[in-house]
């Protein structure tokens, strides 16, 4: 009797620890501190020093602060030189935007990304001017090395180095930062197909604006094309809307050798065939391919605020990328890509 006594006593109390263990890290899941802050990384390719942002979780401490708030677009709220959290995590570089995208428009997804137990380095390009088109096909070769060299400055930093699990490294790219990270883990854009893009002024995002300054794709210099070198630290990747996708070789998708997971924002009929990547999945052996019908590309960028619209329209720009998501609402669908992003990092991660 005492015997059994005993034993149902031990079971009680090896159940009562597990217990305790499990609402404790649920407690953490949820009190997780998004914290933030900036850093200056020096890139090969660049005269000046990038701007970054490493999003992390965090004990607490910090300024409460909006980043990427302004009069169109809503904020996401951080810990601005939180704490850093005890313990190594799985590394997200990240990289939103075609050639003149707006800064602070992947705080959303790194906000949530940083909830579920990420740290994620936001690399940003220089801005580019309206008048740069002549030199803007240069970030084709240019922001890869970025994405590079900052992984190398934060793991050679005594303070990040210690919070970056170096196992678990991945990538997550919008747009032209979507073509950064295909060519990094082994996809080679082809010259001639390159140069063959605006063919049909449809098939490229930048197309019209080359076409304005009168840049000729194919009298610009693409020697440098053959710098961008496989990062072999990233194990898996997250394409949103790449760009160029036409551009990569067959031969040279094939051979990426790591997960990809592949996302296209809209329908058959409304995803732009600039845009449009259904076909990578032909070429890429470790690939999966998945759409969002309720979304555009406009979903990728921050959350409206009521009078984003009216301004947009007031300063002369399409409203576009306000009013596109309006009857979904743009957070259902951030929250459902986030979800999509998640668990394609845990599988190639192994979280």
């Amino acid at each position: 009797m005492r015997q059994i006594f005993s034993t149902v006593f031990n079971c009680v109390t090896i159940f009562a620890v597990l217990l305790a263990i499990l609402l404790s890290f649920s407690v953490r899941a949820d009190d997780i501190v998004v914290g933030v802050t900036a850093l200056t990384v020096q890139s090969p390719e660049r005269t000046a020093p990038l701007n970054v942002m490493v999003w992390y979780p965090a004990r607490g401490g910090g300024e409460t602060t909006s980043v990427g708030q302004n009069a169109v677009f809503e904020g996401t709220v951080a810990q601005k030189n939180a704490v850093v959290a005890s313990g190594r995590f799985p590394t997200v570089l990240l990289s939103h935007g075609g050639m003149r995208s707006a800064p602070n428009q992947s705080a959303w997804l790194a906000s949530h990304l940083v909830k579920n137990g990420f740290i994620v380095v936001d690399v940003k390009a220089p801005p580019l001017g309206y008048d740069d088109a002549p030199q803007a096909n240069a970030e084709l070769w240019k922001r890869p090395a970025d994405i590079s060299a900052t992984l190398t400055a934060l793991e050679n930093s005594p303070e990040w180095t210690r919070h970056i699990d170096h196992q678990k490294i991945g990538a997550v790219g919008f747009f032209l930062g979507g073509t950064s990270v295909l060519s990094l883990v082994g996809a080679n854009i082809e010259a001639e197909r390159f140069v063959s893009s605006c063919d049909e002024i449809n098939m490229g995002m930048d197309c019209v604006w080359f076409e304005k300054f009168d840049v000729d794709l194919r009298k610009i210099d693409l020697t440098d094309l053959q710098k961008i070198q496989r990062d072999k630290r990233i194990q898996g990747t997250v394409l949103v809307d790449p760009e160029l996708t036409e551009s990569f070789s067959d031969q040279s998708l094939s051979s990426v050798n790591i997960p990809v997971s592949i996302i296209n924002l809209g329908t058959a009929e409304t995803i732009p065939k600039a845009l449009n990547a259904s076909s990578l999945v032909k070429n890429i052996p470790r690939s999966d391919y998945s759409i969002i019908e309720s979304a555009s590309r406009y979903s990728a960028f921050n959350v409206c605020k009521p009078k984003g619209a009216y301004i947009l329209k007031e300063e002369g720009a399409g409203d576009e990328i306000c009013v596109s998501d309006v009857k979904v609402g743009r957070e259902k669908i951030h929250n459902q890509m986030a979800n999509l992003i998640i668990q394609a990092l845990n599988l190639y991660l192994q979280n």
